[in-house]
Parts: structure tokens; sequence; C-alpha cells
């Protein structure tokens, strides 16, 4: 395929990923474009692309466009994980092991094969300060619940993902998932910062090397015009002059310290680059929970890809945990994170 006719072939995907119709020719395309599509790429309703039509080629206004267009949101791709094996017993003994549900009685009732699906959204940061790092994360949840499956990011690559198309896409994935993204990016911020360690040492390390040059800086500088206050050709008006810049000394001192730590300051982007959404197997258990008179059963899987149980989400806060307590709700009861359950 020539460069020409993969500029082509990628406008012609573009625009008939967003609704526009497009007949393709070997030099050039003919397309007939949405109101909002005619609209953000600045072209008309009904186009001409390429020989003989509106220029298609690198440094164009319509490649910039259609580039800037395909990239302002993450791309999503649907897709399935493959496993050779499923665990079949020994859930029981897992469950006692990584589980807690406080001082109440459980039961394990019942396991069912089946798929569950899970996000992959991977992140690029960019840390700024008088240097500069970036990198990306990957932060995998569970749909269902939104807990963070660490297990799985940096995994899945190993087990023979395979993607659906867009026209293809199986019922099982959850149409909103605003709840889980805003889970992602909060762990994604958490991940960053320990990604960050090291660099944030760095900077901390430049900044008290630059502050303390500076103190002893301005503590020989205040030696030193303190000693040629002893100089007997200064006249008595010189003497005061400068006994008032050594007494404004520490004020420009700290005022240089001020400037340091804002240069040392550390700005983090954290934005969203892809979402890849999987159909995992998984071994679903059910368990029962006793609390006081009330009874209650609780889903949770065991994921092939972490070779573990999902971990369990606190129902008061959404924050990820392998322990929880119940915790009164009205008729029922939430199972809820330690620190929860210290609240009223």
């Amino acid at each position: 395929m020539t460069q020409d006719q993969e500029l082509l072939s990628f406008t012609a995907q573009i625009l008939e990923q967003n609704g526009g119709a497009v007949e393709q020719h070997e030099s050039f395309l003919m397309a007939l474009l949405p109101d909002k599509l005619s609209h953000l790429l600045k072209m008309p309703e009904e186009v001409r692309i390429g020989e003989n039509g509106t220029p298609l080629l690198y440094g164009s206004p319509l490649l910039d466009n259609l580039v800037q267009f395909a990239t302002q949101e993450a791309p999503v791709v649907y897709g399935e994980l493959k496993v050779d094996y499923l665990k079949k017993a020994g859930f029981e003994q897992l469950i006692n092991q990584k589980l807690s549900f406080g001082k109440v009685p459980t039961r394990f009732v019942k396991k069912l094969v089946t798929v569950s699906t899970y996000m992959v959204l991977i992140c690029r940061y960019l840390a700024m300060s008088d240097e500069r790092k970036e990198g990306l994360i990957e932060v995998a949840l569970h749909e269902e619940n939104g807990a963070i499956i660490s297990g799985l990011a940096g995994q899945w690559q190993n087990y023979h993902p395979g993607f659906f198309s867009q026209t293809e896409l199986p019922s099982h994935f959850p149409t909103h998932v605003d709840d889980i993204i805003r889970a992602a990016m909060i762990s994604a911020q958490v991940d960053t910062k320990a990604e960050l360690a090291g660099f944030f040492k760095g900077i901390r390390r430049h900044l008290n090397r630059d502050v303390k040059n500076t103190r002893e800086y301005y503590q020989a500088l205040q030696r030193e015009m303190e000693a040629n206050l002893e100089n007997p050709k200064l006249s008595e008006e010189q003497r005061n002059q400068r006994k008032e810049k050594i007494n404004d000394l520490p004020a420009e001192m700290d005022r240089k310290i001020t400037d340091l730590e804002q240069k040392y300051q550390v700005k983090i982007n954290i934005t969203t680059c892809a979402a890849l959404r999987f159909l995992i197997p998984v071994v679903r258990l059910t368990i029962e929970i006793k609390y006081r008179k009330l009874v209650r059963e609780i889903h949770v899987n065991y994921n092939p890809i972490s070779h573990s149980l999902d971990p369990l989400v606190c129902e008061r806060c959404g924050e990820t945990t392998w322990r929880v307590n119940p915790f009164d709700k009205d008729s029922g009861f939430l199972l809820v994170c330690s620190r929860c359950n210290g609240k009223n």
C-alpha cells in the first residue's frame, strides 16, 4: 500500500466510524458527511478528498484536523482473553485465605463458570518541575463493581487477546462506566505518585542543595558586610546604609528560597490514552453472609489472569479492599471497609 493509499484508508476509516458514507477509489474518496462531522472537520457535507479534490497530504490542514479529531477522545477497544485452564476446586480455602468479613459467619454456597467484563485503562502521566518525566500507567478494574485488579494490569497481553469489531460487540459490556473510569483515575493518581517516587526524591535533593547553598551564600554575605562596618573610612551615612542592607538580608534570603520552592514545585498531569474492555472467563463464587438475623449473598470472581480472587469493594466509599465489616443500613446491612465502619 502506498503512502497516499494509507492516508486514504485512514481517512475513510475515521469518517465511517463517525457516521460518514465513503466511496473509496484508487486515488480519491467521495464522502457524504453528517452535519456535526462536516462542522468539526470544516468541510462541506459532500466532498471529494484526494486527487482533484481537497488535498490529503502530510501536513495538510485536512489531515491535521482528522488526527486531532481522532485523538480528542481516548479510543476504546473491546476484546476477550482466553485461558487454557480454570480452577475447579479449593475455593473455600481461598476465600478464607484472601477475604475477611469481620466476625460474622460466612458460607461458600456454589460456583458457576461464566464470563465477566474488565477494563484496562491506559493513562499517560507528565510530571514537570525544573525537570520533566513522563510515562504510562495501566489500571485494571472489574466493571461490575470497580474493584482494582492489580494482577490483570500488565498481564493481559499474555492471554491471547482477540478483539471484536464495533458492529459485533457482545451484550455483556455495561453501557455506563463513568463511575468505573473515576475509580480508575483515582487509582492512576496513586500509582503515578508511586512511580514518581524516585523523581520526587531527586527534586527534593536538588531543592535542599540549592536552599543550603542560598543560606550559606547569605550567611557569608552577612559576615562580610558586618566585617566591612569596621572600615574606618566609612562615613556614618554609609555605615547606616550598610546596616539597613544587612537587616534586609534575611527577608531577601527568604524570597530567594520561596522562588526556589516555586521552581522545584512538581505539577502532574494525568490523561487517558486508551481503554481496553475485555470479556474474561471466571468462576463466580456465591458466599452467604449472616449478620444478626439477616442473611445476604454476594458474588466474588476467581480470576484466572491474576490466579486469585478479585478483591471486594466497600459498599459505602467504593474503595478496593480484602477486609469488610457489616454495617447497619435501614433494614439490611452494607459491607464496608474498616475506615467506613468507624464512621457514623
